[in-house]
């Protein structure tokens, strides 16, 4: 049965027995689903049952301040490796005190060069005079003078990344996008095995030390591969603390928590913005951003374990010690009979369910073995083959367009700093309208719409004339509360549209197709260097197609979800595809399974 909270008043005794809710569905009684059968654990629902008290207020204010220190790493690439003017030294008349903007350049250097100096007319000629130069011949240079006005040093000019290297200042944020694709399976596997509190640990160590060691690389190659490992600590941090804040927290809240988490993640984005305007030295800067990382090793100490990991390691008395104290911050109390032996399920980290009743007993008897799940499998059918393909471009094109956006706030106009600021911020109410709509909507729908309307808003503002920046930066803003909500809503879609069976095969290809996505979004933003508008109107393009492609998918707003591949491959066929589920409340009828698609693409 679901478990509800109880609201009970201070110092009450706790309730003996689960509250059932009022409505239990005819598929109900059929299909329980495995997260139903979690919450149904007595110790479970020991804590499950208290009302959002003190104690889960507590975790979940610690996550949200883990999850606004992990945040800025996910942006900082816009101000590290920010690419400044720069031309040609020119031999003879630059010197040690020349600037950027002297009155030689004008004869000494090609208009809008910065790759190539005029030659010499004579070899032996060292005085810098205008007669000097001719204007006949280019050649090319190996050492450049930066425009320093607004940032004393960023990568660009510590490494000369400019010119034929020019090629390389992208990386830095695709080794980031692979970090994190490394960090989220390695570290989530971590904490499955040895606890949360442990993946914690490793990813303020992943974080914290390689944004310090990157911030004293001696060269390129060496920043990079910190960028490599502090992505997988940034998504790591930012995983295994969202998990354990929403494994403490009741089913009731867990939809409401699981959007509102990511507002401290645009707060923390934002605070990159605000760093960035005191700290103009790119080395600074990132010891700025990372180094709070370190604090949260208090955590080992802070943060309580996971209940549920607990109690699938047969730690029972370590949960059982966890629960008292919320009992007792809560004001409630636990009957002793209620925490009896169990034989839990538990969602793991990386979405997949391990059964255990200690760790003697970690596999049932007189059971067959269980038939490996792929990939592939989602690929053999013609629906579900359509509708995998459907998903896995739709998380690319949402991971593309979201840091690529994030990444060409600067190349908008005006003052990068608010552009990057409120490119962060506009995120906040993007989640908020997500919350409110995707019922009413249904998910169908709403995607459609916010990927159409970030879409549209991103290609029509690369036909606005630059000299209206306003209208730009607006247009660029509304295409960002588009593609963030999209973010938001395209995981709970994924999660009902596979089977049970193989959701956490369907959600972890996608989120592997989003990588792809976030590797190539730096280069994307890159082509601003040879068309200004064109980041934004190739991210018009793929937006607007999978907002297109959606409508083609079935909606899932208070259906029976399938179970198995041949259900999904029934599923939605007395739909047109021009149905959406529009104006209408979502029946508080849900059944467990819908529940369990949104709570696994939490998990």
């Amino acid at each position: 049965m679901m478990v509800r909270y109880a609201q009970v008043e201070q110092g009450a005794p706790f309730p003996d027995t689960p509250e059932d809710p009022p409505h239990i569905t005819d598929l109900k009684q059929k299909r329980q689903s495995k997260m139903e059968e979690m919450e149904q654990d007595p110790i479970l629902t020991c804590l499950y049952r208290m009302r959002f008290g003190a104690s889960q207020l507590y975790v979940y204010a610690l996550a949200w301040v883990a999850v606004i220190i992990c945040a800025p790493v996910y942006v900082d690439y816009n101000f590290l490796v920010r690419q400044v003017p720069a031309r040609c030294v020119v031999p003879s008349c630059d010197g040690n005190d020349t600037s950027f903007n002297e009155s030689f350049v004008q004869w000494a250097i090609p208009e809008n060069q910065q790759c190539k100096v005029y030659q010499r007319s004579e070899a032996n000629i060292t005085e810098c005079e205008e007669e000097y130069f001719s204007n006949d011949t280019e050649t090319s240079c190996s050492e450049w003078v930066y425009d320093t006005s607004l940032f004393t040093s960023t990568t660009v000019t510590e490494f000369d990344l400019v010119c034929d290297s020019d090629w390389l200042r992208p990386l830095a944020g695709s080794m980031y996008m692979l970090g994190m694709l490394l960090g989220a399976i390695t570290i989530g596997d971590l904490a499955d095995r040895f606890g949360r509190k442990m993946g914690i640990l490793v990813s303020v160590l992943l974080l914290g030390g390689g944004g310090v060691l990157s911030a004293v690389s001696p060269n390129y190659t060496m920043f990079l591969v910190m960028r490599l490992l502090t992505g997988a600590g940034g998504v790591g941090l930012f995983q295994v603390t969202f998990v354990l804040a929403v494994e403490f927290i009741g089913a009731k809240w867990r939809t409401f928590v699981g959007i509102m988490i990511e507002v401290p993640f645009a707060l923390g984005e934002a605070m990159t913005g605000v760093f960035a305007i005191f700290i103009r030295d790119w080395r600074w800067l990132q010891v700025a951003v990372t180094a709070p990382a370190f604090l949260l090793l208090s955590y080992m100490w802070l943060m309580p374990e996971s209940v549920r990991w607990l109690v699938s390691q047969g730690r029972k008395s370590d949960a059982i010690k966890i629960i008292n104290k919320a009992a007792k911050v809560n004001g409630v109390e636990v009957p002793k009979h209620l925490l009896e032996d169990t034989n839990p399920e538990i969602p793991t980290v990386d979405g997949t369910i391990s059964v255990a009743n200690s760790k003697d007993d970690l596999v049932k008897e007189d059971q067959p073995p269980k038939v490996k799940k792929t990939v592939l499998d989602l690929l053999k059918t013609p629906n579900m083959r359509r509708r995998s393909f459907n998903m896995f471009y739709c998380w690319a094109v949402c991971t593309l367009v979201y840091y690529g956006l994030s990444s060409n706030s600067g190349n908008l106009g005006g003052n990068i700093f608010v552009n990057f600021i409120a490119t962060m911020l506009i995120e906040i109410p993007s989640y908020v309208f997500s919350y409110l709509v995707l019922d009413r909507m249904g998910r169908k729908g709403t995607l459609t719409f916010v990927l159409l309307l970030g879409g549209g808003a991103c290609f029509i503002s690369g036909f606005i004339p630059k000299e209206i920046e306003w209208l730009i930066v607006t247009l660029s803003l509304v295409g960002k509360f588009g593609i963030a909500a999209a973010f938001a809503i395209v995981y709970v879609y994924s999660a009902e549209i596979f089977p049970t069976e193989y959701r956490s095969v369907g959600i972890g290809a996608c989120s592997m197709c989003a990588r792809i996505g976030g590797i190539l979004a730096p280069f994307i933003s890159s082509l601003a260097s040879i068309y200004q508008p064109l980041p934004l109107l190739v991210f018009g393009v793929l937006s607007i197609i999978s907002g297109l492609l959606i409508i083609l998918l079935p909606e899932t707003v208070g259906c029976e979800l399938p179970q198995t591949l041949q259900e999904s491959e029934d599923f939605g066929r007395d739909q047109s595809i021009w149905y959406f589920s529009c104006c209408k409340s979502r029946s508080n009828d849900l059944t467990g399974e819908v529940n369990e698609g949104l709570e696994e693409q939490k998990i």
